[in-house]
């Protein structure tokens, strides 16, 4: 299978106050297409910072990374703005849902720059909404759900527009193991189909050894300072 993601010799450095703290150091690693890769480290290993440059949430300060098999190092904010909506979906460590909006709010967040949902998107969410039993909250203010509720939303909200690349920053932090298991279920089922001739890829940065074990993780790499080690799965 072709790669989804790619890494090429890639180095991220920023400013920490005084110091400059090297958060990414040489890294070259390919996704398969269609693969749930998870991405594993403690804290400050660089997962985060990894996670965001696949994403186009930040620029490296050197070498290549490419989305479905483009360079995104060089695109002007407009094109990287296009990326994050059509092409790659993001949920964060905090979920960064607004509280004092609903839940049908918060969904409809990434299509307010394109107009809104069309008759369609409200269908297909109305119809993600009931899978995962959220219909009864749509109307329901974000501060006011549980933590597996805001996950599911905040996974939702990032799938509006079908994106072919799902990314997500320690998912399962805050939630119990019941929790954690539905989700993982969800995600290695209904979220992996794409379409039914291709396949959603998923790319985890977590340290929960519950995601580790999940049995339908298909690739595990490790970050200690920076890098990736030698011998991930």
């Amino acid at each position: 299978m072709p790669a989804a993601l790619e890494c090429l010799d890639v180095d991220k450095r920023y400013p920490d106050g005084s110091r400059v703290v090297h958060a990414v150091r040489g890294v070259s690693v390919a996704i398969e297409e269609g693969s749930l890769t998870v991405i594993r480290g403690p804290s400050g290993c660089g997962k985060t910072t990894l996670l965001s440059l696949f994403g186009g949430m930040i620029a490296p300060t050197s070498g290549e990374i490419r989305v479905l098999g483009r360079s995104i190092v060089h695109l002007r904010d407009r094109h990287r703005a296009a990326l994050r909506r059509d092409e790659v979906g993001f949920v964060f460590q905090e979920l960064a849902l607004v509280p004092e909006m609903t839940v049908e709010e918060n969904l409809w967040l990434p299509l307010v720059p394109v107009g809104g949902p069309t008759k369609d998107d409200e269908a297909r969410l109305d119809e993600r909404l009931s899978r995962v039993g959220l219909t009864a909250q749509k109307q329901t203010l974000a501060k006011k759900l549980s933590g597996g509720e805001r996950q599911r939303v905040a996974i939702l909200r990032a799938l509006v527009l079908d994106p072919p690349i799902l990314l997500l920053d320690e998912p399962t932090a805050h939630l119990d193991a019941d929790t954690t298991r539905e989700l993982l279920a969800w995600l290695d089922g209904d979220l992996r189909t794409l379409t039914k001739d291709a396949r959603r890829t998923i790319v985890i940065a977590t340290h929960d050894p519950r995601v580790l074990e999940h049995p339908g993780v298909d690739r595990t790499l490790s970050m200690t300072e920076g890098r990736i080690e030698e011998g991930s799965s």
